[in-house]
C-alpha cells in the first residue's frame, strides 16, 4: 500500500487549518471564563444589523399593545414591596467597586441602544412597577431623535451611559479621531436635553470592549474620564431574529448561574418589544433566586 505524500501546497493548506482550529478553540475557552470572578463579558451577543438612527420607529405589536395593558394590574403587588429599596435612596455602584461590593447577590439591568419611542416607554413604566432602577446606554442619535424620553429616563432616576452617537461600527472604530468625536456629539445631545450640568462618566462600546483593536479607543475614552462598561449575563435579544420571551429568560437563566454579580445587557431600541415583554419574568426570576437590584455609576 502506497503511504500518502503532502505537496508543498498541500503542507501549507494544512497547517493554515490546524492554525485556525487552534485559534477557535482558545477563543471559545476565553469565551467559557466568564465566570463570577471573571472579566464582564458574553461574547455570543451580536447584532443583526446596527440600529441606525434613520431607520423609523416601529408600531407595537398587537402582543405588545395587549401586554401593556394587563401590565399595571398583574404586577401592582410588587410596587409596594417593602424589599425594594426607596426610590429617592436606590443603590448605586461604582463601576470598579462591582467584584468588592460585599452586599450579597446584585443584579444590574442595563439597556443598549435607545431612546426609541415605543419600548423604552414600555421599559420605565415595568421598572417603576417594581420600584427598580436601570443604567440606559444611549444612542446620541436616538437622543437627538426622541429628547422627550431622554428626559422621561433622567426624571425618574435611572443611570444613563453613552453607547456612541451613530452606532456604526465603520465610521466609530475608524480612527482615534472618528471615536471622540462620536463621544463629543453625544455629550452634546445629553446636555441639550438634560441641562449643561448633566454629565456621565459611563460608556459602553458598541459590540463590547472585548477586541484588542479596541484597546486605543479604551485608553481615549479613561483619558477623557470616562470608563467602559461590559456585561457578564445576557438574555440573547439581539442573538435571533425573532425570539419569544421565553427564550429570553431561558438565556438569562444559563448566563447568570453560579455569579452574585451580574450586569446584564438588554435593548431599548424600536425592535426590541419581546425585552419589554420578558421584562417582568426575567425580574421576577432575579429576584426569586435572591438578587437585588442597583444601578452603575
Amino acid at each position: 500500500m502506497r503511504g500518502y505524500r503532502l505537496t508543498g501546497r498541500g503542507k501549507f493548506v494544512f497547517i493554515v487549518f490546524v492554525i485556525v482550529s487552534l485559534a477557535s478553540v482558545l477563543g471559545l475557552k476565553k469565551a467559557a471564563m466568564s465566570g463570577d470572578g471573571a472579566e464582564y463579558a458574553i461574547r455570543d451577543a451580536w447584532y443583526l444589523s446596527d440600529p441606525y438612527c434613520e431607520l423609523d420607529e416601529m408600531e407595537l405589536s398587537e402582543t405588545a399593545m395587549a401586554f401593556i395593558s394587563e401590565m399595571g394590574e398583574a404586577h401592582e403587588t410588587f410596587a409596594g414591596n417593602s424589599d425594594f429599596d426607596d426610590k429617592e435612596g436606590f443603590l448605586s455602584v461604582n463601576v470598579e467597586d462591582i467584584r468588592s461590593y460585599d452586599s450579597g447577590k446584585l443584579a444590574f439591568l442595563t439597556f443598549d441602544d435607545g431612546p426609541s419611542a415605543n419600548v423604552t416607554p414600555l421599559v420605565l413604566d415595568i421598572l417603576d412597577d417594581y420600584g427598580i432602577k436601570a443604567t440606559f446606554f444611549v444612542l446620541g442619535c436616538m437622543g437627538e431623535k426622541n429628547g422627550a424620553v431622554l428626559n422621561d429616563i433622567n426624571s425618574r432616576g435611572h443611570s444613563i451611559g453613552i453607547h456612541s452617537y451613530s452606532h456604526n461600527f465603520k465610521e466609530l472604530y475608524k480612527s482615534e479621531k472618528s471615536f471622540l468625536n462620536e463621544l463629543k456629539l453625544s455629550e452634546d445631545v445629553l446636555r441639550q436635553n438634560l441641562g449643561d450640568e448633566f454629565s456621565t462618566r459611563l460608556f459602553r462600546f458598541p459590540g463590547g470592549s472585548f477586541e484588542d483593536y479596541k484597546t486605543q479607543f479604551v485608553k481615549a475614552l479613561n483619558d477623557k474620564g470616562y470608563v467602559s462598561v461590559d456585561w457578564n449575563a445576557v438574555t440573547g435579544d439581539a442573538e435571533s431574529k425573532n425570539p419569544t420571551h421565553e427564550m429570553l429568560l431561558e438565556r438569562l437563566k444559563n448566563t447568570v448561574e453560579n455569579k452574585n454579580k451580574i450586569v446584564v445587557l438588554m435593548h431599548d431600541s424600536a425592535a426590541k418589544q419581546v425585552t419589554a415583554e420578558a421584562l417582568p419574568d426575567i425580574i421576577e426570576y432575579l429576584i426569586s433566586q435572591g438578587y437585588r437590584f442597583a444601578v452603575l455609576k
